[in-house]
């Protein structure tokens, strides 16, 4: 039965530990459960100073996610500019009855 419950745990620990990985939370999640655990003492002494810095791990998350979000809207804005210009001189060039090359692009 121990067995069960311990399997079960390291289970659900694991879908945990990588859905922290996939979300960026994976250090903030660390702390959250290394500091209490192990640093009881000095976490309960110093309580305020553990959350604030719990607190601004989390912000760092949050602007890595913010960091990305501007990088990939700067790349789609790019991509969707020169895709706008591909077709923008596909059409002038077959108006004008031009033989267009993909490498004159």
């Amino acid at each position: 039965m121990l067995h069960i419950f311990l399997g079960a745990g390291l289970f659900l620990l694991s879908i945990l530990f990588r859905l922290a990985a996939a979300l960026r939370l994976t250090v903030p999640l660390l702390y959250a459960l290394v500091v209490p655990t192990l640093l009881h003492g000095w976490y309960y002494s110093h309580q305020a100073l553990a959350v604030g810095l719990w607190r601004a791990l989390l912000g760092l998350s949050l602007l890595s996610w913010a960091s990305t979000f501007v990088r990939r809207l700067r790349q789609h804005r790019r991509d969707k500019a020169q895709t706008e210009a591909l077709s923008r001189q596909l059409h002038e060039a077959g108006q004008t009855g031009e033989t267009t090359h993909v490498d004159d692009l």
